[in-house]
């Protein structure tokens, strides 16, 4: 067991006011079998008014606007979760899993992602679980892709990413999701923070033996008592930190700043 201490500070620029907002983030550790939210503070400039709610996939989310004009919007949470140590984040809720089954969004195999699948059929066919076959699918699909910050967007799908070879931690995680799905192994995009990256993180949860299983495709590896998961959905968009309507601002830059220290 560890505890982890995270701050996530994100500062939008905007190059003229913006007369109003509506936003929600979605920031606050939720508990599973591997984590516990013990605390948190947020903050945010201007001061807001905001609510707390759960969406569709059981994320915990803030909901709030901003009516009087402002040229810069800063939001800081501030916290400490329980870690525990192993993969395995939570049990299957039937009514719910069929969302996670099937392409969707950012998850839509395509020529070159189906090739790869059917060039690696026999071998995942050959293993004795999903387990294993997690395992496996991880440890093929990062032979295949380079980690290559900038290659890619916020937009970019798992098809554009693989046929590339190169992405982010995004892409591994849509592509992998993919790949699962197309084994017939029910998967969903997990959004959140490690230790030691400075900035968000995604991997992955498969369906297996009836519970999640966590995977980070990005690093090849099981999850550990390092990583704190914000959110789930079935692709990027169904759990990205930040959504919002303006009116007004222009242009506008996003800073993100994020640290998680681990201590036992």
């Amino acid at each position: 067991m560890a505890f982890l201490n995270y701050e996530y500070k994100m500062v939008i620029s905007y190059s003229s006011p913006v007369d109003r907002c509506y936003f929600t983030i979605k920031s606050i550790p939720a508990d599973d079998f591997r984590q516990r939210s013990i605390a948190y503070d947020i903050s945010m400039k201007p001061e807001t008014v905001y609510s707390e709610s759960k969406d569709s996939f059981g994320n915990i989310q803030i909901i709030g606007s901003e009516k009087e004009p402002h040229s810069t919007f800063e939001f800081t949470i501030k916290g400490l979760v329980e870690s525990y140590p192993g993969n395995v984040t939570g049990g299957i809720n039937t009514s719910t899993i069929g969302m996670y089954k099937y392409p969707h969004g950012k998850c839509i195999p395509g020529e070159k992602i189906t090739e790869f699948a059917n060039l690696i059929k026999s071998e995942i066919e050959a293993c004795s679980s999903d387990k294993e076959k997690c395992v496996v699918l991880m440890n093929k699909l990062y032979e295949q892709m380079e980690y290559v910050p900038g290659s890619t967007g916020v937009e970019t799908t798992a098809e554009e990413a693989f046929s590339g070879g190169r992405g982010v931690c995004q892409d591994y995680s849509h592509i992998y999701i993919t790949l699962l799905r197309m084994f017939k192994i029910p998967a969903r995009y997990v959004c959140g923070l490690i230790v030691g990256e400075g900035e968000s993180h995604a991997w992955v949860e498969a369906s297996c033996d009836n519970t999640f299983v966590a995977y980070d495709p990005t690093h090849n590896k099981e999850i550990t008592d390092e990583y704190i998961k914000l959110g789930v959905g079935r692709d990027a968009t169904d759990c990205a930190i930040n959504r919002g309507v303006m009116w007004g601002g222009g242009a506008q830059a996003q800073k993100i700043n994020v640290s998680v220290e681990k201590y036992y």
